[in-house]
C-alpha cells in the first residue's frame, strides 16, 4: 500500500512538472516579446521614458536568462515656406535618427505554474542625432520663410547616453508559451549632447559655424518600463 501510494505521489508530481513547463520556459529557450504601449527611447531621446521596444532574452538555466533589447527609428518632416503670391518656393527638411541598445540578466523564482516572478540589471547605451537642410529658405522648420538663393544644412546635436539600471518584473502565461509582462526599474542615466554645425550658402559666400554642447544631465530615478509586454517563446 506504502509503495502505491509513493508511486502515485510521484507520478502526480511529474505530471505537475511536465504541465508547468508547459507554460514557462526552460533551459535552452528564446523569447521574444515587444512593448503594446510606450518605450525606452524617444524622438527627443530620453532613456527614461517609454516606447517601443524589441527585446529578447536566452535562458541559460530555468531561472537564469540573458536579455537584450534594441530600438531603431527615424522621423522625418518637411515644412515649406512660399515667396510672394506663391510664385515661389523652397523647403526645411528634418530628420532625426535614435538607437537604444540594453544588455542585461534576470534571475527569475519559482513563481506558480503560470506566473514567474524575476529581478535583474541592465547597462543601457543609446545614440540620436538630428540633421536638417534648407533650400531658399530659412532653416526655421517650425517657421519657415522664404530666402531666394540661400541654402545649407543644420548638423546636430547628437545625443550620447550611458546608464545602469536594476529591474524586477513579473510574466503571467495565460496561455502555453505565450505571456503578458510588467517591469519597473530603478537606476542612473546619463545623457550627454554634442556639437551643432551649420553650414549657410548665398549666392557669393558660403560659411560655417560650430556651436559647443548644451551640456549633459543625469537622473537618478524609477521608472515603468515598456508598459505592457506581450511575448512569446519559440
Amino acid at each position: 500500500m506504502k509503495k502505491t501510494l509513493l508511486v502515485f505521489g510521484l507520478a502526480i508530481a511529474g505530471l505537475a512538472a511536465n504541465a508547468q513547463s508547459e507554460f514557462k520556459p526552460k533551459k535552452g529557450d528564446v523569447t521574444t516579446e515587444f512593448g503594446l504601449s510606450g518605450g525606452v527611447l524617444n524622438s527627443s531621446f530620453n532613456l527614461n521614458e517609454t516606447g517601443s521596444l524589441l527585446r529578447f532574452r536566452y535562458f541559460t538555466q530555468e531561472k537564469l536568462a540573458i536579455r537584450l533589447g534594441f530600438n531603431l527609428s527615424t522621423d522625418s518632416e518637411t515644412a515649406n515656406a512660399y515667396g510672394i503670391d506663391n510664385s515661389y518656393s523652397g523647403n526645411v527638411k528634418r530628420k532625426e535618427t535614435s538607437f537604444l541598445l540594453n544588455l542585461g540578466i534576470e534571475k527569475h523564482f519559482t513563481g506558480t505554474e503560470r506566473l514567474s516572478t524575476y529581478v535583474g540589471g541592465d547597462i543601457l547605451f543609446g545614440y540620436g542625432n538630428q540633421k536638417a537642410s534648407y533650400l531658399n529658405s530659412n532653416n526655421n522648420l517650425a517657421n519657415p520663410t522664404y530666402v531666394a538663393n540661400v541654402s545649407g544644412e543644420v548638423n546636430g546635436p547628437s545625443t550620447l547616453g550611458i546608464g545602469l539600471r536594476a529591474v524586477a518584473g513579473a510574466d503571467y502565461y495565460f496561455t502555453k508559451r505565450v505571456y503578458l509582462g510588467v517591469e519597473g526599474g530603478f537606476g542612473f542615466l546619463y545623457q550627454s549632447e554634442g556639437k551643432t554645425t551649420i553650414t549657410n550658402n548665398t549666392a557669393s559666400t558660403s560659411t560655417t559655424s560650430t556651436f559647443n554642447s548644451a551640456g549633459n544631465s543625469l537622473s537618478v530615478e524609477p521608472s515603468v518600463i515598456t508598459g505592457v509586454r506581450i511575448g512569446f517563446i519559440f
